[in-house]
């Protein structure tokens, strides 16, 4: 059975093919306009699908590198009030060793005894610093309350410090099931090591009428192993700075080999585009010649 090729049919087809062209034009030009291979889910939908796996993981990625940052902040805070706490927990340990010599009189270990005084007021003040958002270093997750707070007596000496936040620790994700402490808790380090309570009884001790050599060396004692506590805080911490420089780094490589990955779904080839564009230019100019063959004129053209 044959088909019958009518004129109307020959130049439909024929006016198809040179829409059909446009098109192509057109998408060609969208893409070079843009510099995008894929400016929408239909161009090339497994593309597509590829590349929002890619842009979720990129997200992800930069979350954890914001983490890393916030947690480098709030560790260096802490870091950096440790490492003047035990500056002067070291320098209690100095004034310890002169007053333990048995040639002091009263008067020379009452000295000691203020200065003691003074350094203990330091170290209430470092332990109650706060970060870069005003939020306590020292108080477990109660951020907003002051840690430490002292008791005096009528003369505004100190006679006990207490302790009002929590042991709770503050976790900071870094990666994929990978967490970070951020924040030590000032009941673990400063009340668990009797930090106060041993300097109180060694300022107590030097200001007694009745002083007692022994029992001054024993909180001494108690004092060096509270300082030595207290480098092990600042080296944990430490470590931890290394820890997030490492993650960081890995993770920036990651990151980095990603966006290659989205360039190379999402990216046009500009060069490419331009060889297709003109070559679809000749494609045109063909059909539109032959077209111009094909379309015969009618009686219409000639009336005038």
């Amino acid at each position: 059975m044959s088909f019958r090729v009518t004129q109307a049919s020959l130049s439909n087809t024929t006016l198809s093919n040179i829409q059909q062209n446009y098109k192509k034009m057109q998408e060609i030009q969208e893409k070079l306009s843009s510099g995008k291979n894929i400016n929408r889910a239909s161009d090339d939908p497994v593309s597509t699908r590829k590349l929002l796996g890619f842009k979720s993981e990129e997200n992800e990625l930069q979350q954890y590198l914001d983490a890393i940052k916030h947690a480098k902040d709030k560790i260096d805070f802490i870091f950096d009030a440790l490492e003047n706490i035990q500056e002067i927990m070291v320098k209690i340990q100095t004034k310890a060793v002169q007053a333990a010599d048995g040639t002091l009189g009263d008067d020379e270990r009452g000295i000691i005894a203020s200065e003691l005084d003074e350094f203990m007021e330091t170290i209430i003040q470092f332990s109650n610093v706060t970060d870069s958002d005003g939020r306590y270093l020292f108080s477990g997750t109660k951020t907003t309350t002051a840690p430490f707070s002292a008791t005096r007596d009528s003369s505004g000496e100190i006679t006990a410090v207490s302790y009002n936040g929590n042991n709770e620790t503050i976790q900071y994700q870094i990666g994929s099931n990978t967490f970070i402490q951020v924040n030590q808790p000032g009941g673990k380090l400063f009340m668990e090591n009797s930090i106060f309570d041993t300097l109180l009884k060694l300022r107590d001790e030097l200001k007694s009428s009745n002083f007692d050599t022994n029992t001054f060396l024993s909180y001494k004692k108690d004092f060096e192993t509270a300082n030595t506590n207290v480098l092990t805080g600042i080296t944990k911490f430490g470590s931890k700075v290394d820890r997030l420089e490492l993650t960081e780094n890995r993770i920036e490589n990651s990151k980095t080999a990603l966006k290659e990955l989205i360039s190379y779904t999402e990216d046009a080839d500009i060069a490419e585009l331009i060889t297709d564009l003109k070559n679809q230019e000749n494609v045109l100019q063909a059909a539109l010649q032959t077209g111009a063959r094909v379309i015969q004129p009618t009686l219409l053209d000639f009336i005038g």
